[in-house]
């Protein structure tokens, strides 16, 4: 029998072992998904268990049974105290795209703007499930094909995997590009191959463009003992700051890196937007040179 939050105190069973400083779901109410992708998050988990396991999961995560909880390529892994001793130790492996459906996913996603821009912004656009159907794949496996593994007695999905995935869920209302690590490639990697993609598709391979990098030192740095008596002096350096030429610096950055706009037509939007860009600088420039003026005068 599960234990359901009201009933009376005769009727529960016996209670998991409480953790001290536990991760919690947010709210009295248990979890509840905030977006689409949440929200599919959860259809997933409850396919996952048993009705009375997704009731016993709910009150385990919003009472904080929860140690630990781990997004790595392929894997959820997390400590769940229950009523034993010791947490049990769980994890729900995903099944990982290969690299051949990676290339396919960020061919798709290169040509459309919106997905470099919104992964850029640690956004996942909504229309991320169609363009994974598109391909035939599915950016949530359904509950089926996750593996889960779990030193508690039962065999097979459990209610601590299941306390796993509700803190999962929190996480992805967060940081919703976590899913993409669940399906073996992080964010980051992800987004680095749109952009790339985007600027050979758009220009060629010889234009694609470069990421700045700093300069070889001329010096080794010196180990930390064998400058003490200098550490905290500033050295000739600070004062020939003012007098360095400016950093060099890739104009219109952003707009590079999204490469050109799906959208038709007289002129390129990424033209019109750099030429904005161009002018608003240029005033505020003049606006600062204008109040240093005043500021001078002033004086």
């Amino acid at each position: 029998m599960a234990y359901v939050p009201g009933e009376a105190q005769a009727d529960r069973p016996l209670m998991p072992k409480r953790v001290r400083g536990g991760m919690k779901i947010r709210g009295n109410e248990g979890p509840v998904p905030k977006s689409w992708l949440t929200t599919s998050w959860v259809e997933f988990i409850e396919e996952l268990v048993s009705i009375e396991e997704l009731i016993e999961a709910k009150e385990y995560a919003r009472i904080g049974q929860t140690i630990s909880v781990d997004i790595l390529p392929g894997l959820i892994e997390a400590k769940i105290q229950g009523r034993s001793a010791r947490p049990y130790v769980t994890q729900l492996h995903f099944p990982q795209l290969s690299e051949q459906q990676w290339q396919q996913v960020i061919d798709a996603m290169a040509f459309e703007a919106v997905y470099a821009a919104k992964l850029l912004a640690d956004e996942l656009p909504q229309g991320t499930q169609d363009l994974f159907a598109k391909l035939g794949l599915q950016l949530l496996p359904p509950a089926d094909l996750i593996r889960v593994v779990c030193d508690c007695s039962i065999d097979g999905p459990c209610k601590h995997a299941a306390t796993a995935a509700y803190l999962i869920m929190q996480q992805l209302d967060i940081t919703p590009l976590l899913i993409l690590t669940l399906r073996g490639l992080e964010a980051e990697h992800v987004v680095e191959r749109i952009t790339q993609a985007r600027a050979i598709h758009s220009h060629g391979q010889a234009a694609a463009h470069p990421d700045p990098v700093l300069a070889d030192l001329q010096e080794p740095a010196l180990a930390l003992d064998q400058c003490l008596d200098e550490f905290w002096r500033p050295g000739p350096e600070l004062s020939e700051l003012e007098h360095m030429p400016p950093p060099q610096h890739a104009p219109h950055a952003l707009l590079r890196r999204l490469g050109p706009s799906p959208l038709g037509g007289k002129f390129p939007l990424v033209g019109l937007l750099a030429s904005i860009y161009d002018t608003v600088s240029q005033a505020a420039i003049k606006l600062r040179d204008h109040a240093e003026r005043i500021d001078q005068e002033d004086s």
